[in-house]
């Protein structure tokens, strides 16, 4: 009976091994799939709420993994080649990575405008409703774009989704790791340096992406 019984316990602990290893397998495998995100802002506007999503996917602009705001009040700045500096937001999660690396994956990019801080912040904002308002907030404007992440350049394992928000409305992406994240070239940055007419903030205004979704309930 001592026999059968240290046999059945041996039985349960393997089991629980297993279930142990396989548990960490999964997660090493999710982990080699999640990138954090990194934007660098070259417009004169901030940016506030870049999120993203595989184009093929359905967009919730809830749902959708971030890339972050960037307010020039209280960004992160780079030196790009020239010495010039450059805001940034780094570090914001999480976007699953389901396709290979080593080719393009085509995202749609929305994000928002903040050309008039005052308003965008004042009182004039008060009222304001994202959930029940189709329109942009005061001082903003919504857009949305279609971007190729494009492959790494290196031999590192990639870990980060980098976004380039341009003047001329342009925006560019690609796959880095921490070692390697670093602005666009002075030289890149001025081929879209013409900026976009008076009063356009972007290539493809949306209306407010928020309007409609219900708020998540508020858990304790």
């Amino acid at each position: 009976m001592k026999k059968l019984t240290s046999i059945v316990l041996c039985i349960f602990i393997l089991a629980g091994c297993n279930s142990k290893e396989k548990e960490e397998r999964l997660q090493q495998a999710l982990s080699e799939k999640t990138f954090t995100t990194t934007s660098y802002n070259y417009t004169p506007y901030d940016i506030y709420s870049i999120a993203f999503k595989g184009i093929s996917l359905p967009f919730n602009i809830d749902e959708a993994p971030s890339g972050g705001s960037i307010f020039f009040r209280d960004a992160s700045e780079a030196n790009m080649d020239n010495g010039e500096k450059v805001s940034f937001s780094s570090g914001n999660c999480c976007f699953i990575w389901d396709g290979p690396v080593d080719k393009p994956l085509r995202v749609r990019v929305v994000w928002s405008v903040v050309f008039d801080t005052s308003y965008h912040d004042g009182k004039s904002s008060a009222d304001y409703d994202e959930r029940t308002s189709r329109q942009s907030s005061p001082g903003s404007r919504w857009c949305q774009a279609t971007v190729d992440i494009l492959p790494a350049k290196g031999p590192e394992r990639p870990s980060i989704v980098l976004f380039h928000f341009l003047a001329d409305g342009t925006v560019q992406a690609h796959l880095g790791t921490f070692k390697t994240q670093s602005p666009l070239t002075a030289e890149q940055v001025k081929q879209h340096a013409t900026r976009l007419p008076h009063g356009q903030f972007c290539k493809q205004e949306i209306e407010n992406p928020f309007f409609g979704i219900p708020r998540t309930p508020h858990r304790e």
